[in-house]
């Protein structure tokens, strides 16, 4: 058997690039979620590879449940410099629990694949000459990966995952809902502090790009440690430069709401929100997704006897749910807990305003050009909040109109493309 090789960590130096350079840079990537044609995580970290093929050569490795779709894209895409794929694959078992959200015991096989991942790396590392190391995703904190053993400038990010559940709403979740964040904020506390790895590779970074300010936040104070504030995902540019239909006050407006029925995502403060609104304008929810508190939530539609004006969609296909917010007037996103959701930047580059909490990674993506916030203080709060934002959409459609063009206007400064150059940045500043 051949003995593995394995790079023990050291602060390399970084590698100096001549202001002159005319190659390409060499970037060998950890990108364990990674397919076309999904939302999510999954998408986003095709998107980003996709993105920054324009400018870098990449090697990617991934995990090889999507690797029959990537490979089919790939030779449909016209890349500047074609990426070059490594495939390690997880049982059906294990994926089944890591795309199960909340299911910790992911974490122990999703390590290993990081190990194998960091193997991988050393082999094609002794074969190939790369500028630097990049862990993509998955973004959350708690699971590095080890490319920051390796003799590389490292760059590690977007992460996100530390922002707490506000303490606030967790009576609003449900019994299992409280019972499960509260344990998850405890542990997510103990961990921030007392994880020596995520603590190693914090310090062995040349650049951490975080997800959120709060993300920033955390990592200052934990790590002691400046990062790039970069949202985690981007937005596709469509072809049409205006929406199809624009709202008319003779039809109800039509809102929707998209996500896992679970209780970080708050589709109640959604269904309150319907409720208080429909006594001033006429209105239908779509709701998009489905999840463990699906017949939970049906019931509160019934006890609010709004069950009329919401349609059940499921869980749909993608280009199904693209199509439910191309025809909507206004998305609805009531999430307590994310990062920055691939389906809020789908929705802006849709030309959709989306009303929103002021909080997570949608602070900074929604601004006053393509929506309105609401501050995360209570669930009174946030329902009246929301409530208000919707009455005022139907009452005023030159202001959803001028919302509706915004969001175009926003799709364009948040656009993949302008994210890859952000990142070629960072990549910049690491190697000077």
């Amino acid at each position: 058997m051949q003995k593995q090789v394995l790079y023990v960590p050291q602060r390399c130096p970084r590698r100096a690039v001549s202001p002159r350079r005319t190659a390409p840079l060499h970037v060998l990537v950890s990108a364990y979620a990674c397919g076309p044609n999904w939302g999510s995580e999954i998408g986003t970290g095709y998107n980003w590879v996709a993105a920054l093929a324009k400018y870098c050569r990449l090697t990617v490795i991934t995990e090889g449940q999507f690797k029959n779709e990537v490979l089919d894209a790939l030779d449909e895409h016209g890349f500047a410099h074609h990426p070059e794929f490594h495939f390690i694959n997880l049982s059906d078992k294990v994926r089944a629990r890591c795309w199960n959200q909340g299911d910790w015991r992911f974490y122990k096989d999703y390590k290993k694949w990081q190990w194998q991942a960091y193997l991988l790396a050393g082999r094609l590392l002794s074969q190939h000459k790369y500028d630097l190391a990049h862990q993509l995703n998955m973004i959350g904190y708690r699971e590095p990966g080890y490319l920051w053993k390796l003799p590389l400038p490292f760059v590690w990010g977007p992460v996100g995952g530390f922002a707490c559940m506000p303490w606030k709403f967790i009576p609003a979740l449900g019994f299992k809902g409280a019972f499960y964040h509260s344990c998850r904020n405890v542990i997510n506390r103990i961990q921030m502090n007392c994880s020596i790895r995520v603590r190693r590779a914090a310090g062995r970074t040349a650049a951490l790009v975080t997800a959120t300010k709060e993300d920033r936040d955390a990592v200052l104070r934990l790590y002691h440690r400046d990062s790039e504030l970069l949202n985690e995902t981007g937005a596709k540019l469509h072809n049409y430069t205006h929406r199809k239909t624009l709202y008319e006050p003779n039809r109800p407006l039509r809102l929707c709401w998209c996500g896992k029925l679970v209780s970080r995502k708050a589709p109640s403060l959604a269904l309150h929100a319907v409720a208080a609104a429909r006594k001033h304008i006429p209105l239908e929810l779509h709701i998009v997704g489905a999840g463990p508190h699906q017949q939970r939530i049906r019931k509160l539609a019934l006890k609010l006897d709004i069950d009329g004006l919401c349609h059940w969609h499921g869980q749909v296909e993608h280009r199904t749910a693209l199509q439910i917010i191309t025809d909507s007037d206004v998305m609805l996103f009531t999430s307590l807990q994310e990062g920055t959701p691939h389906v809020v930047l789908e929705a802006v580059s849709l030309a959709v305003p989306v009303i929103c909490h002021d909080a997570c990674g949608l602070a900074t993506v929604i601004n006053d050009s393509c929506g309105i916030k609401v501050p995360l203080k209570s669930p009174a709060y946030s329902i009246n909040g929301f409530a208000h934002a919707v009455v005022q959409l139907a009452t005023k459609p030159r202001m959803l109109g001028n919302l509706s063009r915004g969001a175009l206007e926003r799709a364009k400064q948040l656009s993949w493309d302008n994210k890859a150059k952000q990142m070629l940045q960072i990549y910049s500043k690491v190697l000077v």
